[in-house]
């Protein structure tokens, strides 16, 4: 190397010392620099790749709660395909009665007593309680508890009275019961329902 001005051997040393210290002081800044900008992009990478995970896992349990949404959707209108016909509770009484009386005629009873009861609230539901009596024999009356509870409608037996017509020969008995479908909720009523939830 040669120096514009005279230098002797000492100076020539501690020169080269000085030049040597500094590139190794910008190597060492240069690698603290280095070192701190991987780190920050590690630290980056990472956080990225844990709000990825959560989001990943936030998709996964979004597909099983729509798939779970579906198939109780799906249970809903498999159970509905039971209420009674006609959206009026008067009209689904009648296809209620009618559907009591074919199922006594097919075991040869006669009703003699048919009447509606008020309908009861069940929810988004309306339950339509019908009364039928008739005479029948605790085997014909077994009968027609079955058809009942075997029938394509959704029906309860919500109440039953038992009356022996003849103690000295207690074959037929006189019986009355309450048999229970249900329709849904006119729109409105349906609603209004849902209103009064919300405010409370």
């Amino acid at each position: 190397m040669n120096l514009p001005f005279k230098v002797n051997e000492r100076e020539r040393k501690f020169l080269t010392y000085g030049v040597v210290l500094v590139l190794l002081i910008a190597a060492f800044s240069v690698i603290s620099w280095y070192t701190d900008l991987r780190g920050g992009i590690d630290e980056i990478a990472e956080a990225k790749s844990l709000m990825i995970s959560k989001q990943l896992r936030k998709i996964s349990q979004k597909d099983s709660i729509e798939k779970q949404a579906v198939a109780i959707r799906k249970e809903i209108e498999r159970q509905e395909k039971a209420l009674l016909k006609g959206g009026k509770p008067p009209v689904a009484a009648a296809a209620l009665q009618r559907a009591l009386k074919e199922m006594a005629s097919s075991l040869r009873i006669d009703v003699k007593l048919e009447r509606t009861v008020n309908p009861v609230d069940a929810d988004i539901y309306l339950g339509i309680p019908v009364e039928i009596g008739f005479k029948a024999t605790t085997a014909d009356l077994k009968s027609l508890l079955v058809k009942i509870r075997k029938s394509s409608y959704l029906l309860m037996v919500s109440e039953m009275k038992v009356r022996v017509t003849n103690i000295s020969k207690p074959v037929d008995i006189y019986t009355t019961l309450v048999v229970t479908g249900f329709i849904k909720k006119p729109t409105k009523e349906n609603d209004k329902v849902k209103e009064a939830k919300n405010v409370s």
